[in-house]
């Protein structure tokens, strides 16, 4: 076992390369073998910085320019990327049954996702690997998780309130097509990227849309019953978050 100190750079080492767009493959045989390697040094009484010397960005940094980016794995992320966040931002309408294609709908479909992209993106390239040990990083992905979600369903009714022109209105039967596939996409994802939080989000997603079609409309209009939901959804929320990144600290140790 190495130190919280090399545990961390370990995992800031990890989703610099991510970042960088390195192979997978190659990037788990370096943290092993750098592991091995802090292990020794730290067995025999030396610090980690006799490895990685006084600048571990320096270090990174090193390491990534000695490695080759794989582009083939990049180019089989940004399809993938791009069919989730349509499944994102379709499997709402759909299990409402008011699916439908606005003259805006590129539009606003670029603005969430580039905001979503960025957020996310920030969080864990730059702020979670760096509170990796702490329990901010709790906190820290709720307040975010929180934040882009507000910001989603704010950006959501500002833009049904532009009332675009429609351009298609799917069929009942199209909903739940459409439902189906976004099914498949989030699995496909999960199966691909080896993690579940794929399927996590929509699942969160689509409570909302689910209370609004089988929820009698008497009760969706309920302020004690608007309030229950609403704190019953943060609760789920902050919990399935904690067990997400506690099932990510153990497959970080695993690796």
């Amino acid at each position: 076992m190495v130190s919280k100190r090399a545990e961390q750079f370990l995992v800031e080492l990890r989703m610099y390369l991510i970042s960088k767009g390195k192979n997978d493959q190659e990037i788990n045989e370096i943290t092993e073998e750098l592991e091995d390697h802090l292990t020794e040094a730290e067995a025999a009484g030396k610090d980690v910085s006799h490895i990685i010397g006084d600048s571990p960005k320096n270090y990174m940094k090193s390491i990534g320019e000695s490695m080759k980016t794989d582009y083939r794995q990049l180019a089989g992320l940004v399809p993938l990327m791009i069919l989730l966040l349509t499944a994102y931002l379709s499997i709402g309408p759909a299990i409402e049954g008011t699916f439908s294609v606005s003259q805006g709908t590129i539009w606003f479909a670029l603005v969430i996702s580039s905001i979503s992209i960025l957020v996310y993106g920030l969080f864990l390239f730059k702020v979670m690997p760096k509170f990796f040990q702490s329990k901010w990083n709790y906190v820290l992905f709720t307040v975010t998780f929180l934040a882009v979600t507000g910001l989603m369903i704010a950006f959501m009714f500002w833009y049904k309130s532009q009332e675009f022109e429609v351009v298609f209105v799917a069929t009942p039967a199209q909903n739940n097509l459409i439902i189906v596939l976004c099914a498949v996409i989030f699995i496909g994802a999960a199966l691909y990227t080896k993690t579940w939080f794929t399927v996590l989000i929509p699942l969160f997603l689509s409570m909302g849309p689910i209370a609004t079609r089988f929820v009698p409309e008497e009760a969706n209009n309920d302020p004690l019953y608007i309030t229950i939901t609403i704190l019953a959804f943060l609760l789920a929320s902050a919990v399935a978050i904690a067990i997400f990144i506690f099932q990510s600290k153990k497959d970080q140790k695993k690796i």
